[in-house]
């Protein structure tokens, strides 16, 4: 990963978690002006207590896309995880991310152990600004690759 792509990252640093959500697959966190949507192996941890996951999207009643265990865990344990302010970010060399929050709480989007080894190019973590008209920077971490667009 470039210079500026880990200094984009590091603008979370200081950021408080206002929102945090769950849509397909995907959980979605909002450090605004900034948001991470993390897909593939990605969990929320506290007191190493593992409480959301994006692996728990098996629905129960194959009726309702919210009855499941994703979205169960993330309305239990939302206020909990959400208002902790980033006070460290790391990306290893395979570009697994961990954010830790001043709650104790940790996010992790885990590439190393898991889509690294499939042949195709899927997302699994990505960092962008808000902005009205879409043309905020943008980092998009895939199995093997990245995305960098500076706005």
């Amino acid at each position: 990963m470039n210079y500026a792509a880990i200094q984009f990252v590091n603008l979370l640093i200081g950021k408080k978690l206002i929102h945090f959500c769950c849509e397909a697959d995907m959980l979605d966190f909002d450090f605004a002006p900034l948001a991470l949507h993390a897909m593939g192996c990605s969990r929320v941890i506290k007191n190493n207590d593992i409480l959301v996951t994006a692996l728990d999207y098996l629905s129960w009643d194959s009726h309702d896309s919210t009855h499941n265990d994703e979205w169960f865990n993330m309305e239990k344990f939302n206020s909990e995880i959400i208002d902790g302010t980033v006070i460290s970010v790391e990306i290893s060399p395979c570009h697994d991310l961990r954010v830790e929050l001043d709650n104790n709480v940790v996010i992790e989007c885990l590439i190393a152990n898991a889509y690294p080894h499939y042949s195709e190019e899927k997302e699994q973590w990505v960092l962008f600004e808000h902005t009205k008209d879409h043309s905020g920077t943008f980092l998009t971490v895939y199995n093997k690759s990245i995305d960098f667009y500076i706005g």
